[in-house]
């Protein structure tokens, strides 16, 4: 136990890390060989499969971490989070949430929780770097896709994912306690709406680059029709929540068709000067389209399953 920044109460310097898996055997198993690496003993562990065949359970059980196993038999990526935020207990400082297809460096959980409690953040979003497999096509890398943008420690956010993020305790009650709002389930985005919620009720998301994670890109995502469905299905997400928060309407959808005319320009420019398909360009054109989209109540269900 410390005294916090203010030094007004004292806090803890347990968290808890929630990891939310389905039918990624391999990919868990190296997570969890990458949280070995990293984690103290103020950590403790949940991972939540969403399968409710518990396909995970033989690579969760037989780890030497022995992390928490829950088996969440609802589908849906929300109800797999908030099982883990049952585990959210009230002597941890804070929740991590990593992805069960990625992997941590050594140094990551001392930096995320450390940058926590010296930036006095309520929520604290470090970097996820994609690594492409040797055979990508050559316009995926030429265009930058698959790079997500880095911001300098300290900027702040309008809201945050759930693949590499930690939440404190205190900003979170402070915001009433929310779970993951599961209609986002088989679109995506329950992550942006809860974090969303939780800056409105007073809370900074702060980025940290030196928190870094990986991840691989399957190749089944390395097609543009994948790409334009989810820079289509983010500004989606986006506009509704939007509408769900009862932020002002009129201000996001100018400022999405102006974004729009300047990506149609930009795409244009690259076509006449042979550079091909450009994430930037392409991302201003598609994001702002899905925006409009979302708020006349198009949906792409990315994640819906089968049956």
């Amino acid at each position: 136990m410390e005294l916090d920044r203010a030094g007004a109460r004292m806090t803890s310097r347990r968290h808890l890390i929630a990891i939310a898996t389905y039918r990624r055997p391999d990919d868990l198993r190296r997570l969890l060989d990458s949280l070995a690496e990293s984690v103290d003993d103020t950590a403790d562990i949940v991972v939540v499969d969403n399968d409710a065949a518990g396909s995970a359970r033989q690579v969760v059980e037989g780890h030497p971490l022995a992390p928490v196993y829950e088996i969440e038999p609802e589908p849906g990526i929300a109800s797999a989070r908030n099982r883990g935020l049952t585990h959210f207990r009230t002597d941890h400082a804070g929740v991590v949430f990593v992805d069960d297809d990625e992997w941590v460096e050594p140094d990551w959980y001392a930096t995320i929780t450390r940058y926590a409690r010296e930036s006095g953040a309520g929520v604290v979003q470090g970097p996820v770097v994609t690594v492409l497999p040797e055979d990508a096509p050559a316009w995926v890398r030429r265009g930058g896709f698959y790079q997500r943008r880095l911001d300098q420690t300290g900027a702040e956010l309008p809201s945050a994912a759930t693949n590499n993020t930690l939440l404190t305790r205190e900003a979170w009650e402070r915001a009433g306690s929310p779970t993951f709002d599961p209609e986002f389930s088989s679109t995506g985005g329950s992550d942006w709406d809860l974090f969303w919620g939780v800056r409105k009720a007073g809370a900074r998301i702060l980025f940290c680059g030196e928190a870094v994670v990986s991840e691989d890109v399957p190749a089944s995502r390395l097609s543009w029709p994948w790409l334009r469905q989810r820079f289509v299905r983010n500004g989606i997400v986006e506009a509704r929540v939007q509408r769900k928060h009862g932020d002002p309407i009129i201000p996001f959808a100018a400022k999405a068709l102006a974004t729009l005319a300047i990506g149609v320009a930009q795409v244009a420019l690259d076509s006449a000067l042979g550079r091909g398909r450009r994430s930037r360009s392409v991302r201003r054109v598609l994001i702002p389209v899905g925006k409009l989209a979302g708020l006349f109540g198009y949906r792409v269900h990315e994640y819906r399953r089968e049956g």
